[in-house]
Formats: structure tokens, sequence, C-alpha cells
């Protein structure tokens, strides 16, 4: 590769001495960048064999051609970073929906607890056994009154109105689950 970028009026690299350089070389390709203005290579080299001429107006389109190039992948680019960012969303919105859902079920959980401890001296005359069928029988109900609006929440594919669904048990029963 010969940079070239000579102040000078006439071409200092001629077509004699490229073709001598050539044959120097053993016709291996050369690729000649030709800066100057005017210019220093002389233009008929350009048709010697394995010679590559290349001049600022001819970078200058390739830089250009370059330009477009990459202006045409913009779409493309845009389409995957926002096909990433919608599978991030989903998955921010699945963690959501996660700590929602234990939140609920742990403050289902201590409700029945409560409501068990206050009713404790209704169920005292129950051997142990018995009562932890009853408790056992609440977590059953639990998980039955559940089932329904966890399944529609997990499956719910909008993911606005999934954050909007998740908002909304947070109010409801004071989940104080912290967004992740």
């Amino acid at each position: 590769m010969v940079v070239s970028s000579v102040a000078s009026s006439e071409p200092i690299l001629t077509r004699a001495l490229i073709e001598r350089a050539m044959e120097a070389r053993g016709n291996r390709a050369l690729l000649l960048i030709d800066l100057g203005v005017p210019r220093n290579v002389d233009p008929s080299v350009a048709g010697l064999y394995n010679v590559y001429l290349y001049n600022i107006d001819d970078l200058q389109e390739i830089v250009e051609q370059n330009k477009k190039a990459r202006a045409a992948e913009i779409p493309r680019a845009e389409a995957l970073v926002d096909e990433h960012v919608a599978k991030f969303l989903t998955w921010q919105a699945g963690v959501s929906t996660t700590a929602v859902l234990a939140g609920l079920r742990q403050r289902l959980a201590a409700e029945r607890e409560a409501f068990l401890a206050e009713r404790a001296a209704e169920f005292a005359h129950l051997p142990e056994a018995d009562r932890a069928r009853v408790a056992k029988m609440l977590d059953e109900f639990l998980d039955r009154v559940l089932l329904d609006p966890v399944e529609k929440l997990r499956g719910e594919r909008e993911l606005r109105r999934k954050l909007q669904n998740l908002e909304a048990l947070r109010d409801l029963f004071h989940l104080d689950t912290g967004k992740p």
C-alpha cells in the first residue's frame, strides 16, 4: 500500500515507475491512495494488472456509500433494540407478578393465622389434629380462591394491562412488596 500526499504540480508516481515496482514485487497487488491535489499518481497506472488506484474523490464516494449503508441499517437496529426492550419489560413484569403474588399469599396466610387465633376459643374443644385439618382446609380454600386470578394475571399478554392489574392488587391488599 502506498499513500501519497505531496504538494507537486506533476505526478510523482508515473506509469513507468509503477511498472518497474510491480515487476520487482512479482506483480503482487498494490494499493495506491492518492491524497494529493493536484494528483500525485499518474491516472494511467489504474490500467496496470493488480494495481488499485484510489484518489480523494474515490474515497469520498466510498465514505458516502458507507454512510448510506449504515443509514439503511438504522431501522433494523431500532427494531432489534425495540424487541429486546419488549423482552426485558416482559421479564420485569414477570418478576413483579411473582413478587406481588408472593406478597398476596403472605398477606392472606397472615390473615388466616389471625382469623384462627381470634377464634381459638371456639376450636379449643377439638383435638390438635382436627384444628390442623381446619387450618389446612383454609389454606386449600385460599389456594382455590387465588387460582383463577393468578392464572389470569400470569396469562395476561398485554404488558400495560398486566402492570395495571399488579398495581391494583398492591393497592387493594396494601402490599408493600416493593417494585422490582
